[in-house]
């Protein structure tokens, strides 16, 4: 069985992100990860902290930098024989809400809507199902503050072991089976004590992110769990 990573941040994107994208491709390398989504915060608040410590900044700039902690993970993992697909976690303005995005997130996803943000989760699903990419919810209940949207997403994420909230599982995974929603976990991974804390286990590697969409929607994959 292959191990893949769902969900981890870079702290050359993510403010939250104590490790870099090279420590973390090492971290989980030695880990035995086959492969890792690099899965970056993509939302209105940590933009605003990039153009706060860079000046202002076009929508083509944001998009590119968006994309350094990913091009630097996948530069690590290269020659250690590991895959670095590029995913993100988007928060629209709307609420407070995560949502993890697989598919091919070219830069044409991002430039042809500069309006992104303001997008209603329903406008962005439909936007995203337009693109061949899919919407995962990432901690639908974290801290009774995140409320699940299952009409509007394709999967959800029913385990994250992020030690620093609480982020109700079971009711999760009570709410996805409801409605008959794909389901799969993430570390969510910021600090070295959250690296390799989850994931997914496949049969075969995941070297695309069509690898991965097909294993969720499917049910052909296995969420690794704490022990």
């Amino acid at each position: 069985m292959f191990k893949t990573e769902t969900h981890l941040h870079t702290s050359e994107v993510s403010g939250c992100g104590k490790l870099t994208a090279a420590e973390m491709v090492a971290r989980y390398h030695a880990a035995g990860y086959r492969t890792i989504f690099v899965t970056d915060h993509f939302q209105q608040k940590t933009i605003n902290k990039w153009i706060e410590a860079r000046g202002e900044m076009t929508w083509a700039e944001i998009i590119a930098h968006f994309k350094t902690g990913w091009a630097a993970a996948k530069a690590a993992g290269e020659p250690l024989g590991m895959t670095v697909l590029l995913s993100a976690e988007l928060r629209l303005n709307e609420s407070r809400n995560h949502y993890l995005l697989y598919g091919e997130l070219d830069d044409a996803f991002f430039l042809d809507r500069p309006d992104m943000l303001e997008l209603s989760i329903a406008d962005f699903h439909a936007y995203a199902a337009s693109r061949g990419v899919i919407v995962v919810q990432a901690h639908p209940l974290r801290d009774g503050k995140n409320l699940p949207t299952p009409k509007h997403v394709d999967g959800m994420e029913i385990y994250n072991p992020n030690p620093r909230h609480v982020n109700f599982d079971d009711a999760v995974e009570a709410i996805a089976r409801f409605h008959g929603l794909p389901m799969t976990g993430g570390s969510d991974a910021h600090r070295p004590e959250d690296v390799a804390g989850s994931g997914v286990l496949t049969a075969e590697p995941i070297l695309t992110p069509a690898d991965y969409v097909g294993a969720l929607l499917s049910g052909g994959l296995e969420i690794i769990r704490a022990e």
